[in-house]
């Protein structure tokens, strides 16, 4: 069918629902009333003078919205006559119904400070046009809150092909269900910010999409490396626990703001990994800011990573440094603050090293970083860091060469377009590379790893016993 021929199924079928939409046995129109709750609860965290319901029916999304948030104006827009007139009837103050196509609203630019659509978007043709109208008539600043089917895409892919085709054959105006992904998408495309886009129980999709103000500055999806989400997921899945053993906050807020599903990011081990270097990583720096107070600490290679909040004394002087892209991303989530400014600098040339206070003692920290790097590019580093700093301590993250040989099976990075350069076995291996390094301590990450808990202990008596990442501490 095409679009005209759905949007008229849909008509004579709601046209019908009409007459018992409000009443008590609704039949499958019953399931829409579990997404009035949810919406309720959003629209209640940000004030709205102006507030539109798409595939509004007869109206009783408003008609709880005039009880529980008098006082603001209501405008409902259906494609079903029938359901309007329904709406209109009912007299509610400050409500406004009208019979229009969400893919083509009948609405001046940024017109409401909210678009509410509940279980309506799947049978929309065109859903990348009602994104495109919702963000249109958003002011800015104003938010999507949409609520409808969801599931995985196996699931889905089984519900357009044989329910939604079944639909149509009994006279249903059904079109299809979308993944988190897809609907990512569309906000994306439409200029909106998924604030929150998750799976939530009944199949329900819960979407809260901004459309940004003038001058905000936007982090999207695709601003983040892929190997940054991996830490990032993990940081903010173990923040969301009961009992955290690591609390990053910020990692929550940017997980958050791209809307991103970034479950394949956090399997186990790399959980397991993540949390132990997180910990190993702020003690071993918290040791060296203990014994030089004043030093000056240098979060080379930071992409989001915010050490400084971690091992702060009020003292130190702190850069985090990373290339010019990564730094104007950085900065849409980070701010400087008194003793902690950002800096563009690269790994391999030490044209940055410039900026800093001279006569300090300098601590470099890179987490996450050398392991992307050849063995050719290591050298570089390092020779850069001596050359560049009279004498300093570098905190560093080590991988082995068997983590480099089976990266495609690494259970994280495998789901990225990311892979390890060079791995060593031995700290050692840097101090050949550059003869003014002193190899000062390195530990397994298993150390931390069985701790706490069991598939921890076992993976560190057994697969990763030799093989696991190092933290690494080296002087010069």
């Amino acid at each position: 069918m095409n679009e005209t021929q759905y949007k008229e199924l849909s008509i004579r079928e709601f046209t019908k629902a009409a007459e018992i939409y409000d009443g008590g046995h609704a039949g499958i129109y019953e399931m829409c009333k579990d997404d009035y709750p949810p919406i309720l609860e959003e629209l209640r965290k940000d004030d709205f003078a102006d507030l539109l319901d798409v595939g509004c029916g007869t109206g009783p999304m408003v008609e709880l919205l005039a009880a529980e948030l008098p006082g603001r104006r209501y405008t409902g827009l259906d494609l079903t006559p029938k359901m309007i007139e329904v709406a209109s009837a009912k007299g509610l103050d400050g409500a406004t119904f009208l019979v229009g196509d969400a893919e083509d609203m009948p609405f001046e630019d940024a017109s409401f400070d909210a678009v509410i659509c509940a279980n309506s978007f799947h049978h929309y043709p065109n859903a990348q046009a009602f994104f495109g109208e919702a963000a249109r008539v958003l002011r800015p600043g104003g938010k999507l809150v949409l609520r409808d089917y969801t599931s995985f895409a196996p699931v889905i892919w089984l519900m357009n092909h044989t329910e939604m085709p079944l639909a149509n054959l009994i006279g249903h105006g059904d079109v299809r269900a979308y993944t988190l992904d897809e609907v990512r998408g569309f906000c994306q495309a439409a200029g909106l910010v998924p604030r929150t886009l998750e799976k939530r129980p009944k199949f329900r999709m819960h979407l809260v999409a901004v459309k940004p103000a003038e001058g905000d500055e936007v982090l999207r999806f695709g601003d983040v490396q892929e190997t940054a989400l991996v830490t990032l997921a993990i940081r903010a899945s173990e923040t969301a626990r009961p009992n955290p053993r690591i609390r990053d906050g910020k990692a929550a807020e940017i997980i958050e703001a791209i809307g991103a599903d970034v479950s394949k990011y956090d399997p186990f081990l790399s959980h397991e990994g993540v949390v132990a270097r997180t910990i190993m990583f702020a003690d071993a720096l918290r040791a060296l800011i203990e014994a030089h107070p004043d030093a000056v600490c240098v979060n080379l290679g930071c992409g989001f990573d915010d050490k400084f909040s971690q091992v702060d004394n009020g003292r130190v002087g702190w850069f985090d440094v990373d290339l010019p892209d990564q730094i104007a991303v950085r900065r849409k989530v980070f701010e400087d603050r008194p003793r902690c400014t950002m800096l563009e600098g690269d790994a391999l040339d030490g044209a940055w090293t410039a900026a800093l206070p001279k006569g300090r003692d300098y601590i470099v920290v890179m987490e996450g970083v050398l392991e992307y790097f050849t063995k050719e590019q290591t050298a570089t580093c390092l020779h850069m860091l001596c050359d560049s700093f009279p004498h300093g301590w570098l905190v560093a993250e080590m991988n082995s060469q068997f983590i480099v040989r089976h990266s495609d099976k690494h259970d994280a990075i495998r789901n990225t377009n990311a892979s390890f350069k060079w791995g060593t076995e031995s700290g050692e291996e840097f101090v050949e590379l550059e003869p003014r390094l002193q190899l000062v301590s390195e530990q397994s990450y298993n150390v931390e790893m069985r701790k706490h808990t069991l598939r921890g202990r076992l993976f560190a008596a057994t697969v990763g016993k030799n093989v696991n990442n190092r933290l690494a501490i080296f002087a010069w």
